[in-house]
């Protein structure tokens, strides 16, 4: 699938950020809540088959495999996640005859996805980058730095080396070099699979890749009886399959070639993420912005959104400086101070810079602090303030200030009303770029916006202010409220409440369970004017997620609020020991008849009611779990559910009421 076709059905997939459709396993709901089954198996000492490999590959499976599975995956794509059961059954089915080695795709418009991938390839340094993996893919929703240092932790990683290895430089190029050797191979979405060297695209059923391994099995053992062995094998069982792209995959991938040419920038406007196809509006504040550039020259302006204490803050500050080298006047600078609160010493450094700036050295003070990222400190800031010949007391002052705090938080609050979810984020002539991405990237959309500037005759701050004076602002609720039956559905609160919340989920659902604080703190502040509904949405790829659900639909039959919700509770708080057992004892410690129950059960009484619920679902938008509504509009925060953004929202539609 070439790219352009890629955007188009992004865009009429309306709101899924990553490719659809054929990258779907049709029996189940899309969605990017998928926690997949490990496939870690003993850690990456355990039967590696990388002997044939070079180290930087992470392999997993037999060590004389006669068939080589390049899985081409992306951390941050629902559709990869959702494979990871499949490729566990197929290393069980085939535990001499696969081995599995792992190329990272990072698609653009997933803004976590490199630097998911950069942290796994930092554990694999360590050799755990299989346990690294399936600590991604069973948290896809919390890609964070922080975490990232959190499992690594887990893991047992020395974290020095850990912190040193996500700033190396070598791994974002491999990570690059890998995704251009997909897209050259074909890869152009994720995951894409290729069976020694040929192609089977998708989170395609069990059943699909067994054919494919049986097939290639049989070709290989011909072509071992024949006297091949070790890579000459593998690379002649690639041959074998597809001449022409099964060399590329072995010449790619194994030997570290590079594509003849870059696939990848060939068409512009094909490789860029959908969100750059949307027009944001972004003030700048001459007054209080740090700036660099030209303001009555530039065509384009850049506004970073960032973190001092964020490694790829620091990743995407030297791009940066590679853009102004390669356009001069033609960009302008636009700082835009985003600590993330799991960075303890980021809201200080901001502080700090923003007190340099008042006396003329934000920019020095900038470098200083992404330059010594690991020492962010207050006898630090002290020091390079000095260096850089500040007045200290002054200096003391104004990062002190209730204004420079504010100053802060207006940045922040700016970030959410555009969508900026995490750092470092960029906004273009109003056009968003996420994440640290390759010079490349930001060449496509620079170029882009210095034709539209030339063509126009127009240039600087006036003419900036122009383009993004159409742009719009994130809005949490859609526009159109939807017709959601919740008739026999569990709920809690006054049942003509001025607000409803109605909450698809799923019982085995890691991200669902995570919802519960915000919503009941948000009932609370607002009580006896919200009622939640819960919605059964069991995903298919969640075997125990229906037979939960049918348990908690009982309890509500049986002993309505008081039961349902105390089931509910217990459920999600042992999600991950779900067996029909387990469902069973939860069930009759909260109180549920089970000989009832068990007849409901004999019955499948409540498949109807579900089966309802997820059709209603996949009309009106439910693309995964959680995904809530309120007032029958879909709520879509930009920073992740919380009790003060619900609050915030419930709190405005009560006001219009």
């Amino acid at each position: 699938m070439k790219k352009e076709t890629v955007i188009l059905v992004v865009l009429m997939a309306a709101l899924i950020a990553f490719a659809a459709g054929r990258w779907s396993n049709s029996s189940a709901p899309q969605g990017p809540q998928a926690e997949p089954a490990s496939i870690a198996a003993g850690g990456e000492g355990a039967a590696t088959g990388g002997s044939l490999f070079p180290a930087t590959l992470p392999v997993h499976g037999a060590e004389n495999a006669l068939v080589t599975i390049f899985e081409v995956s992306d951390f941050q794509c629902p559709f990869c996640s959702r494979v990871g059961p499949t490729m566990k059954q197929v290393l069980e089915e085939y535990p001499k005859d696969v081995r599995v080695v792992w190329i990272n795709h990072p698609l653009p418009f997933h803004d976590r996805a490199k630097p998911a991938a950069t942290a796994a390839m930092a554990a694999h340094r360590q050799g755990k980058f299989w346990e690294m993996h399936d600590k991604l893919f069973g948290n896809q929703q919390d890609l964070t730095d922080e975490n990232f240092r959190k499992w690594a932790k887990e893991l047992g990683l020395d974290l020095a080396k850990f912190d040193a290895d996500l700033k190396d430089a070598s791994i974002g190029q491999l990570i690059d070099k890998q995704f251009a050797a997909g897209e050259a191979v074909g890869a152009q979405g994720t995951p894409a699979f290729f069976i020694n060297g040929k192609l089977l695209s998708g989170a395609q059923p069990y059943e699909n890749f067994k054919k494919e391994i049986d097939e290639a099995l049989a070709a290989a053992k011909t072509l071992a009886a024949g006297g091949k062995s070790g890579l000459a094998l593998v690379e002649a069982a690639a041959a074998e399959r597809d001449k022409e792209v099964g060399a590329k995959v072995i010449a790619y991938f194994v030997k570290g070639e590079a594509p003849a040419a870059q696939a990848a920038v060939a068409a512009p406007e094909a490789a860029l993420p959908p969100d750059a196809a949307e027009l944001w509006k972004v003030p700048v504040d001459a007054k209080k912005d740090a700036i660099k550039g030209d303001s009555d020259k530039a065509l384009v302006t850049i506004v970073e959104f960032s973190d001092f204490q964020c490694p790829f803050c620091s990743r995407g500050a030297a791009t940066v400086t590679e853009v102004e080298k390669a356009y001069g006047d033609k960009v302008r600078i636009v700082f835009k101070h985003t600590p993330l609160p799991f960075h303890d010493k980021a809201k200080p450094a901001s502080m700090a810079a923003i007190a340099a700036g008042r006396q003329g050295k934000f920019w020095e003070f900038y470098d200083k602090c992404f330059a010594n990222q690991q020492q962010l400190s207050e006898e630090n800031f002290v020091a390079w303030a000095k260096d850089l010949g500040l007045k200290a007391d002054k200096f003391d002052a104004d990062r002190k200030s209730p204004e420079v705090n504010a100053q802060i938080e207006e940045d922040q609050a700016l970030g959410q009303s555009v969508g900026v979810r995490g750092t470092p984020a960029f906004v273009i002539n109003g056009h968003k770029l996420v994440g640290a991405q390759p010079l490349p990237m930001f060449k496509l959309l620079i170029d882009q916006e210095i034709k539209k500037a030339e063509d126009s005759g127009k240039k600087g701050a006036a003419y900036y202010d122009e383009v993004i004076a159409k742009g719009k602002v994130f809005s949490e609720l859609g526009d159109t409220a939807q017709d959601i039956d919740v008739e026999g559905l569990p709920f809690k609160g006054p049942k003509k409440a001025p607000v409803t919340i109605v909450e698809f989920s799923d019982f085995q659902c890691p991200f669902c369970s995570r919802i519960a604080e915000p919503v009941q703190g948000a009932m609370a502040k607002y009580e006896g004017k919200v009622k939640v509904v819960f919605a059964h949405f069991p995903l298919g790829f969640h075997q125990n997620a229906r037979p939960a659900a049918a348990a908690a639909q009982e309890a509500w039959e049986q002993g309505g609020e008081a039961m349902f919700w105390k089931l509910h509770d217990a459920l999600f708080a042992n999600q991950r020991e779900l067996s029909d057992e387990k469902i069973d004892a939860l069930a009759k410690e909260a109180g549920v008849n089970m000989e009832k129950f068990a007849a409901a059960k004999a019955a499948k009484k409540y498949d109807a009611l579900f089966d309802k619920i997820q059709a209603m679902g996949n009309k009106i938008g439910v693309e995964g779990t959680p995904t809530v509504f309120i007032n029958g509009r879909k709520y879509e925060p930009a920073t992740g559910y919380s009790t003060e953004g619900l609050a915030t929202t419930i709190g405005k539609l009560l006001a219009k009421q």
